[in-house]
């Protein structure tokens, strides 16, 4: 084997890889981020050897797993506090009520009360969420068809 035929061979698998990576990240948004995790590692691990263009596809793929992971972090801290707002608003009203009334105290749903706060965390976790789904499947639109171009993602390094 020549040294173009391992170059290039090297070449074809970094691009396969990167390729692979863009689907795992797109399938994401479908089974609740798991393949960006995989997608993720992959990169890391191949990010140092990869020839340019594709390591700048592999830098872009961590990035992009970054940037989703904290949008969904920051909408589970989201829906995390709107649970707590709720919990906290019943313990309130069993409180006011007494202990003996919350056993036979009845919440129905059409009846309660939803302030400003519940609504800005509903709606904050809910909207989080969708940017997450829709930042991963766009970055991984956009990065295979750059990468199906063979160009790199982001500045050139060359002058």
């Amino acid at each position: 084997m020549t040294v173009e035929g391992s170059a290039a061979r090297a070449r074809e698998t970094s691009r396969n890889l990167a390729l692979l990576n863009y689907a795992l990240l797109f399938a994401a948004f479908f089974f609740a981020g798991v393949p960006a995790l995989v997608a993720a590692v992959i990169a890391y691990t191949q990010r140092d050897s990869a020839p340019e263009p594709d390591r700048s596809h592999f830098t872009f793929q961590i990035r992009a797993f970054w940037v989703a992971f904290v949008l969904a972090l920051i909408a589970g801290f989201a829906g995390l506090a709107a649970v707590i707002h709720i919990l906290v608003s019943l313990y309130d009203l069993a409180s006011t009520l007494g202990w003996d009334g919350f056993d036979g105290m009845e919440v129905v749903i059409g009846q309660v009360a939803i302030d400003a706060t519940l609504l800005a965390l509903v709606v904050s976790a809910i909207l989080l969420t969708f940017l997450s789904g829709l930042w991963l499947i766009a970055a991984s639109i956009l990065g295979a068809i750059k990468l199906a171009s063979d160009q790199g993602i982001g500045k050139s390094r060359e002058p």
